[in-house]
């Protein structure tokens, strides 16, 4: 057989290998834009975004905990949204008409409740950055049994030109991508790259949330992960994916599924080996990102707009997403939810044995989440209370 023939007979045996893959990475959209998938529209009718900046005290204090952030080696670093993104690209209605061929904020804003709008980013080259971390505060109510405790979130959002897959990918399932698209430039804009640092009524900081892929990971302080003592998270940025995750000097690789679902989430959480299909993250720190930190109201088209920020690509999961608040299912959407819904600690028996459990019942993420919802608020206390001996559970 010649060398042509063995490729092309390699290629067709990955034919079917390339699509399963291709599901895995990209998810279904159901075909329209993710903001309009239902439940988005009640949330916020319900909770609607302010329109008022934060107040100076509540500047201050987004300032005091602002998030340092380590690159890998040779990654493009962290951009300013309206600087370095939006004023780079054309706008252009649900019909491929363009409607502005140079945008800045108000622009954008006129047009961020038209869900089929596309602004597709042309990057100029040779332009300096201007990296640009927005912060924003918002104060929710954790229940669980018969407690209540009122939270405060300072949540820092990072932007970056381009979203890619998971570097840690077996050499099958890189070839297999290959075929769909750039694998540092699987869509355009990545802003839902979010660190939230929680604190307690006292104005304690007792947890971090992180985005990570199609959901949250929360990590107790104390248990695990405890801040520098000037308080301010130190993140790394994963290579290509730029997905975030607590500071090791050293290189990891993460677990990574792209939702949790009754096939993935034993894994996630470490309670089994790696399907066949699964990825890895991998951060290697290399140096400190410098940003400024900025000020939005909540209403702005950075986290509202319902169109699309990047250019639509034919492959699911390829093109431009929605605002930043458009960063998990409407039924996670408070902060209290995705504090709880992010809670778990890989390799952890008790852990493990609650989902094993959870798993047997139809709804198993409302079962799962309110076992661990007991842990979390103990853990919690027990972060809040240094000053006595406190186990966490």
């Amino acid at each position: 057989m010649s060398r042509r023939s063995r490729i092309l007979v390699i290629l067709a045996a990955l034919v079917p290998v390339i699509g399963a893959v291709l599901w895995y990475i990209a998810g279904n959209t159901e075909g329209h834009n993710f903001s309009q998938f239902s439940g988005f529209r009640e949330y916020f009718a319900e909770n609607p975004p302010s329109h008022e900046l934060p107040a100076a005290d509540e500047q201050a204090l987004l300032e005091r905990y602002r998030p340092r952030f380590m690159l890998p080696k040779g990654h493009a670093g962290l951009i300013g949204f309206y600087e370095d993104y939006i004023a780079q690209g054309k706008l252009r209605d649900a019909e491929g008409i363009v409607l502005s061929a140079s945008l800045d904020q108000l622009e954008l804003n006129n047009v961020k409740d038209d869900p089929g709008v596309v602004f597709e980013h042309l990057p100029s080259v040779g332009v300096e950055q201007k990296p640009t971390v927005f912060a924003r505060i918002d104060y929710d109510t954790l229940k669980v049994a018969d407690a209540e405790e009122e939270l405060t979130f300072l949540t820092y959002h990072a932007v970056f030109r381009h979203s890619g897959i998971v570097a840690g990918l077996s050499w099958w399932q890189s070839l297999g991508l290959m075929f769909a698209g750039d694998l540092n430039d699987w869509h355009q804009l990545d802003h839902y790259t979010a660190a939230t640092l929680v604190l307690n009524a006292q104005g304690m900081p007792v947890a971090l949330i992180v985005q990570q892929h199609n959901h949250q990971r929360t990590y107790v302080l104390g248990e695990g992960y405890v801040l520098p003592e000037d308080g301010r998270p130190v993140l790394d940025i994963a290579i290509r994916s730029n997905e975030l995750y607590p500071h090791a000097p050293e290189r990891r690789q993460h677990r990574t599924v792209r939702f949790p679902n009754r096939n993935s989430m034993r894994f996630l959480i470490g309670a089994e080996d790696a399907p066949w299909l699964s990825g890895y993250d991998i951060t290697e720190p290399h140096e400190e990102a410098v940003y400024e930190l900025s000020f939005l109201p909540h209403d702005d088209a950075f986290y509202t707009f319902k169109g699309y920020l990047g250019v639509q690509r034919l492959l699911p999961g390829r093109s431009g997403p929605p605002g930043a608040d458009y960063n998990t299912l409407p039924q996670f959407k408070s902060l209290s939810t995705q504090l709880v819904v992010g809670y778990w600690r890989e390799g952890d028996a008790s852990d493990i044995a609650r989902l094993d459990a959870a798993l047997e019942s139809d709804n198993w993420m409302e079962a799962f989440m309110r076992a661990q919802a007991q842990m979390l608020a103990v853990n919690i206390g027990c972060t809040a209370e240094l000053q006595r001996v406190c186990g966490y559970q």
